[in-house]
């Protein structure tokens, strides 16, 4: 695992989505597991444009439903837990998302809370720039899992 600095203490461990493994995290005096899930439901499948295989038109152009549930567990003391649901839209180069953010014990706080968030899928914005393996001489392909 690799460790991170991030000033002198206790350990915990944090997932690195980048490479996809946890990793160990340097935290002043506090160890603290950070995890959660998501419950999704792409509304494509409620269309008739669904025909049971790959889409074919307008693939990535859905609103997707969703309750995230996030848990922080500081070792020694209780897991501060929330449940967060909210919508996404998913559109070919970017994607918005709004989430309320409701905590399910005392430890995940007293209020409702919101979140919202704007993604941009630079790889489809940028194709020449992003749509292409940066270190190599091979000819560029598509990246699309269906034709």
């Amino acid at each position: 695992m690799d460790e991170i600095p991030v000033g002198s203490g206790g350990r915990a461990l944090a997932p690195n989505l980048t490479t996809g493994k946890l990793q160990s995290v340097l935290a002043p005096a506090v160890e603290t597991l950070h995890w959660g899930f998501s419950v999704q439901y792409s509304t494509y499948y409620l269309t008739s444009r669904f025909n049971g295989g790959p889409p074919k038109e307008e693939p990535l152009n859905q609103l997707v439903p969703l309750v995230e549930f996030n848990f922080d567990g500081p070792r020694g003391q209780y897991t501060a837990a929330t449940m967060n649901p909210g919508f996404a839209y998913v559109a070919v180069a970017w994607q918005i998302a709004a989430e309320a953010i409701a905590p399910l014990n005392r430890a995940g706080g007293n209020g409702i809370g919101f979140r919202a968030q704007l993604l941009f899928f630079l790889d489809d914005l940028l194709p020449s720039v992003f749509g292409k393996p940066l270190l190599s001489d091979q000819p560029n392909r598509s990246q699309t899992a269906w034709h």
